[in-house]
């Protein structure tokens, strides 16, 4: 699977889990949470390791949004930790609690926008198809040692 579609497989799932959080009773939000959790930390990982990072450095000059996005998104990454942090020293069953995590959700969703949107785009026209499927690998491979090592 190319890494385009990875990506967007996980947003979806993402957006998936999100949901099911804000609409779960009270006593199950933190452990929704617990498992998300880790799954948005990877991809964050991930992302950075096997794309923003790599096409930067790959494309350079050519596409200067693209390094831009990288650096960029290394900042968003560092904003959403904060506010993980913040979610882990709440108790889940207040209404501050699921406050935060719909911030990260909405936070998300416009990233996700954007990068959907435009970023990949950028992205299909700077690797060819089979850089794709190196990536996707790449990410799938990634994600299973990291889930795999944090169990």
């Amino acid at each position: 699977m190319d890494a385009l579609r990875f990506l967007k497989q996980e947003h979806q799932t993402a957006k998936a889990a999100f949901a099911k959080i804000e609409g779960a009773p009270v006593e199950e939000r933190g452990r929704l949470w617990n498992e998300l959790k880790p799954e948005l930390e990877v991809h964050e990982q991930i992302e950075e390791a096997c794309v923003y990072g790599p096409v930067a450095e790959e494309v350079g000059a050519k596409d200067p949004v693209l390094v831009d996005w990288n650096e960029r998104h290394q900042a968003e990454v560092e904003e959403v930790d904060e506010t993980f942090e913040s979610i882990e020293e709440l108790d889940s069953r207040e209404p501050e609690w699921l406050a935060t995590v719909a911030e990260v959700r909405s936070s998300l969703e416009v990233h996700i926008q954007e990068e959907e949107g435009d970023i990949f785009r950028r992205i299909a026209k700077a690797w060819d198809p089979s850089r794709l499927e190196q990536a996707g690998a790449q990410l799938q491979q990634m994600k299973a040692d990291k889930l795999r090592r944090a169990a």
